[in-house]
């Protein structure tokens, strides 16, 4: 008996690739708790032995996913329900994952969808909407603040304490990545391209080039070439792979500490000379660079390549485009080549935008490398995919020669399809995400002003927090390189300690509000609670040296 023939592009009789922004609706909801894979079983996909995948259906979980497991001492979300009416737009416990074929004709392949509807970058909140740490009713809970259970996922966040010295009981908030579901656009696309089921080697084609321009052109005003794009697994391995590239064994290379640490690992781990030029901080806080210092370092150094952090990791700055004016024109003299990471750049607050280094010019692009990648914006970080933007054929040529030389050609496959699918259909919810972690900022900055002796540093951009400890250091009596175990074992906390950035971090430790509220209020209790015990514990210890 002849079997029937297999539909001429896949299951559903098109391109698994042929999508459109029509199938990644950006209001969907929750995919991966209320959705089921297309397909005539109804097994379920895990555990393993459950059957074929590629004909399976999602089960309920057992226990809300949301709320099942969460840290010590933190209060339970209520979670979104499973089943029944939801919001408008949002479907139901048996709405299937990608939705029905749209009436009219797909977006071609390689046509971005229109911008129009996008909200214009620093778009405020609508009147009326609630604000995220406004306690909403459970009804009205913000995806954002629901805290999802990481734990069993060899998370490096949330998984390995034991294997880097930390207690298990420790609240984890340090690496930069959230705890927050990406976009649902993202999880469509990622769970279209498994039901697929194949992962063969992939490039970037000409939906993922149009996507990534048009990424680009409506955010940042910036027309890039796809032909400037070379993909590699992160924008640090990228770091490494510039300075490899582009210098030789002793040469120098600046950096503006303090700053994200890895910047001057992958100088010296590849036998190169750190050049430090701190930057300033004013007396309100905020961190400024200083032109003369670098000109004369680079004067000093004969320096030919800058790492810039645009925006500032840890230091939450998002540089203004006259501070890159400034710093193109003293770079520009000494013949410098700017290696600029913008991976932070999408998550400038609401009211501010990121100003890619290279659009300053013709000139500055020449002799600039963008480190771009959606990772940070949509907790991408575990697909590895950077896009790094060399518009100068030569350093593009150098740069390629020193990846291929480490045998490494075509990307993640799962990796570009979420990078498209964020840069087609993740504007609102990216929008959304900055109103939360403007609102997460001001929320600590109120709660540390009843904490005495640490203070946020004011920030533009990032989810992440500039501490400032050392009023804390002062009335305590603690020694700088104490600030870490102190906020470790007295407060419970998993922080990133300032001194691992480089000069001017000592007594400051970095914090990352990328989490639910109830996480971020149960860090911020321990933390009060530390500090208030710190004062006596201290005066006991001096009675007793008096005695």
């Amino acid at each position: 008996m002849n079997e029937p023939a297999p539909p001429p592009h896949g299951p559903r009789g098109r391109r698994p690739d042929d999508w459109s922004s029509a199938d990644w609706p950006p209001d969907a909801a929750d995919v991966s708790d209320t959705s089921v894979l297309p397909g005539p079983a109804s097994t379920t996909v895990f555990p393993p032995d459950a059957g074929d995948a590629a004909s399976a259906r999602t089960a309920e979980f057992a226990a809300d996913e949301a709320t099942r497991a969460l840290p010590p001492a933190v209060p339970r979300v209520p979670a979104a329900p499973s089943s029944g009416p939801g919001p408008a737009g949002a479907p139901s416990a048996t709405t299937p994952l990608m939705p029905p074929e749209p009436a009219g004709p797909a977006l071609p392949l390689g046509v971005a969808p229109s911008a129009s509807a996008a909200p214009p970058v620093g778009a405020a909140p609508p009147p009326g909407a609630p604000a995220p740490f406004a306690a909403p009713p459970p009804d009205a809970l913000s995806q954002f603040d629901l805290v999802h259970d990481r734990t069993g996922t060899a998370s490096l966040k949330w998984d390995f304490a034991a294997e880097r010295g930390r207690p298990a009981s420790a609240l984890p908030l340090w690496v930069a990545d959230m705890d927050h579901r990406t976009a649902p656009a993202v999880t469509s696309a990622l769970l279209w391209r498994v039901r697929h089921g194949i992962f063969g080697y992939t490039e970037p084609d000409a939906a993922y080039r149009a996507a990534l321009t048009g990424w680009f052109a409506r955010r940042y005003g910036w027309a890039v070439d796809p032909a400037w794009n070379v993909i590699t697994p992160g924008v640090v391995p990228a770091l490494a792979l510039a300075v490899r590239a582009l210098t030789g064994p002793g040469d120098a290379v600046v950096i503006e500490e303090p700053v994200y640490y890895p910047f001057r690992q992958v100088v010296e781990d590849n036998g190169r000379s750190v050049v430090s030029v701190p930057l300033t901080r004013d007396a309100d806080g905020v961190y400024r660079r200083d032109p003369a210092a670098l000109e004369d370092a680079l004067a000093r150094t004969g320096a030919r390549l800058l790492l810039l952090c645009n925006p500032h990791n840890p230091v939450g700055r998002v540089w203004s485009r006259e501070e890159l004016d400034e710093l193109a024109e003293v770079t520009g003299r000494h013949g410098v080549v700017v290696v600029s990471d913008e991976i932070h750049a999408d998550l400038a607050l609401p009211g501010r935008r990121t100003t890619p280094f290279a659009s300053l010019g013709g000139e500055v692009a020449a002799r600039t490398i963008t480190c771009t990648s959606p990772s940070k914006a949509f907790n991408l970080a575990g697909l590895q995919v950077a896009n790094i933007l060399i518009p100068d054929a030569g350093l593009r040529a150098r740069f390629r020669a020193e990846l291929n030389a480490l045998g490494y050609s075509q990307p993640n496959a799962l990796g570009l399809t979420a990078c498209r699918a964020a840069y087609e259909s993740g504007d609102a919810w990216l929008d959304e995400l900055r109103g939360h972690i403007a609102a997460a900022r001001e929320h600590v900055v109120a709660r540390l002003a009843r904490i005495p002796g640490i203070e946020a540093t004011p920030t533009e951009g990032t989810y992440l927090l500039w501490l400032d400890c050392r009023g804390l250091l002062e009335r305590s009596g603690l020694e700088a390189r104490e600030l870490d175990e102190f906020i470790l074992r007295r407060a419970g906390l998993w922080l990133d300690d300032g001194a691992i950035f480089g000069a001017g971090g000592e007594g400051f430790t970095r914090i990352n509000v990328a989490c639910a509220r109830a996480v971020l209020d149960e860090a911020l209790d321990r933390l009060a609670a530390a500090v208030e015990a710190l004062p006596a514990r201290r005066s006991r210890h001096a009675e007793a040296a008096a005695a």
